[in-house]
């Protein structure tokens, strides 16, 4: 079976696709990355993406990492203030209700989980986008193939292995996420990446990911960078939202 996967859908104005992998040699179900997008998108409701990296070191990231990406996209910026405690509820849950757990796997699920999180609201009426994000995930927005912005980050140097990250566990405190925003026209494009994938993209060209148009193309672009030592082995993951 292949570990990769490419989802793809369209909500009013927006076409989506999402692409990602396990680092090389890992099941999927080692993936520790998420994403996710609005369902549908209704009068005055913006459609929202995001992505979120989950912390290896920590136990039961990837589902910290769902649970945090499924919550911008439902509810929006409101998941690092007002949404965090509910996301935090749900992953003790979760967590309390896996009873084979090893006594210092369990015992380490006290220290709780950590993510990073990356999410862009687009409000298509007025044509304008708000990103908000903790952590090292990327927002590209690019217009006829051309970058017009890269946020947070714009060189593939300055990505560490100490991103900024949200908790799971009550009450421990939340770095404040960083924010932008800036309008759009019909026709450009946004590039969601986790660190991997943004660093791989800064080094060599943002518009590349548009151009992958299924599965194979995603493979071979994640093979041969890999191989050349532009991507590090690491989870990867990108969203990519084209506007008609």
């Amino acid at each position: 079976m292949s570990t990769e996967a490419r989802q793809h859908g369209s909500a009013g104005a927006v076409r989506w696709q999402a692409f990602w992998t396990p680092k090389k040699g890992r099941r999927a179900a080692e993936y520790e990355d998420a994403f996710a997008v609005s369902g549908s998108v209704e009068a005055g409701v913006p459609f929202r993406a995001a992505l979120a990296d989950g912390a290896t070191e920590s136990v039961f990231a990837r589902r910290w990492a769902r649970l945090l990406a499924d919550g911008f996209a439902s509810g929006g910026p409101a998941i690092f203030a007002d949404g965090l405690p509910t996301a935090r509820a749900a992953w003790a849950v979760e967590a309390q209700q896996d009873d084979a757990l090893p006594w210092y796997t369990a015992a380490k699920a006290a220290d709780g989980a950590f993510a990073t999180l990356l999410g862009l609201a687009l409000h298509l009426e007025e044509q304008t986008w708000q990103a908000a994000g903790v952590g090292d995930g990327n927002l590209f927005h690019l217009r006829k193939g051309a970058l017009r912005r890269a946020w947070p980050r714009a060189k593939a140097g300055t990505f560490d292995n100490r991103p900024a990250l949200l908790p799971s566990r009550e009450n421990a405190s939340a770095p404040d996420p960083r924010r932008a925003e800036g309008a759009f026209a019909p026709g450009d494009a946004f590039v969601l990446a986790t660190d991997a994938a943004a660093a791989w993209l800064l080094r060599t060209a943002p518009a590349e990911a548009l151009a992958w148009n299924g599965e194979a193309a995603f493979t071979e672009a994640v093979r041969h960078a890999r191989a050349e030592g532009l991507l590090k082995n690491d989870d990867t993951t990108v969203v990519t939202l084209q506007l008609s």
